[in-house]
């Protein structure tokens, strides 16, 4: 018989984030543990307003099937329960952290991949002045990855000051769908210029077909347009790159699906997160090991973390601690 059990907690960022659809100074996340036969396994997920959650609601799809959980419900009649989403991310990740404690294999081994222990993680620069940013991507100068949140005012200003002031490493632009078809074609070049490698979502996912042979200098990834391995097929030849979230697919195992149809699609691979914990963080670790992007910074905004936290320094993330999240005991 299991035990489970969950709740919100909420946690304050200590620099306001600011990308193209708002500003946000704290987060709340939901967290669902799963007890049986002396083991715990938990997870945690983001309610993600822009996708018609909240913590209200979240809450309420996870005590809806809460009989079920508690009665035994396995991670593949979960999928076809629940749709994809926050609840069913927190709840199919805290079954995966179960299974691991309960078998004695850790995920990266239920899964095929490699301990999560040597990847590279972008930071992210939020929307301000020119300067502001500039400066900010000064502080990040050693990193290889930089991504930069932008909206449609001011580009070319803001992503010469980023990439003046970090000239070595990799720019992602994330217009978190801001742009349109003419901003593209007019800063596209210049971008790329600039230390640019990838423009993430420029429009919203219903004008993606606005975007299928327009020959663009540098590669395009899917982000609200990609969240789960259904969605691959209307995205070929409009995106080279899906960037894979686990509050978007529903949990890891989801993830993995994606993962797996996208490389056999040839689209390169991003892993990111909305603003979690290193809980949140660890699970995306175990699909990030098959990505070419990272995008795990979550925690580096947060005034206060998890027991066990991840860091991040020069863009190099601290090796995943088994306590924290998907090892064994």
């Amino acid at each position: 018989m299991r035990n489970f059990k969950f709740k919100a907690e909420k946690f304050k960022l200590h620099t306001p984030f600011v990308i193209s659809r708002g500003a946000r100074v704290d987060t709340t996340v939901i967290v669902v543990e799963i007890f049986e036969n002396g083991h715990k396994g938990w997870g945690e997920s983001c309610p993600t307003p822009h996708y018609n959650e909240s913590v209200e609601s979240v809450m309420g799809q996870i005590k809806k099937i809460s009989p079920k959980i508690k009665a035994g419900l396995s991670r593949n009649d979960l999928q076809t329960i629940m749709p994809a989403g926050a609840a069913r991310n927190a709840i199919d990740c805290a079954l995966w952290d179960l299974e691991a404690k309960q078998t004695g294999e850790n995920i990266a081994e239920l899964m095929g991949h490699h301990w999560p222990d040597n990847l590279q993680s972008v930071e992210t620069i939020s929307i301000g002045s020119a300067d502001k940013m500039g400066k900010k991507a000064a502080t990040l100068a050693k990193f290889s990855n930089i991504k930069v949140k932008m909206n449609a005012e001011d580009i070319e200003a803001r992503i010469m000051a980023v990439h003046k002031n970090a000239p070595n490493a990799r720019l992602i632009i994330d217009a978190n769908e801001s742009w349109n078809l003419d901003i593209i074609k007019r800063v596209a070049e210049m971008i790329k210029d600039n230390g640019v490698v990838m423009l993430e979502q420029p429009l919203p996912p219903k004008d993606d077909e606005l975007l299928r042979g327009i020959n663009a200098p540098l590669p395009l990834g899917a982000d609200e347009s990609c969240h789960v391995a259904a969605d691959l097929s209307h995205l070929e030849g409009i995106y080279d790159l899906v960037n894979i979230k686990l509050d978007k697919t529903g949990g890891l195992t989801e993830a993995k699906k994606l993962l797996d149809q996208a490389k056999k699609l040839d689209f390169d691979i991003m892993v990111g997160c909305m603003v979690g914990t290193s809980l949140s963080m660890a699970a995306g670790m175990f699909i990030a090991t098959e990505a070419s992007f990272v995008d795990l910074d979550a925690p580096t905004m947060l005034s206060t973390d998890r027991k066990y936290p991840l860091s991040i320094v020069d863009g190099k993330m601290s090796p995943l601690n088994p306590n924290l999240f998907g090892g064994t005991s």
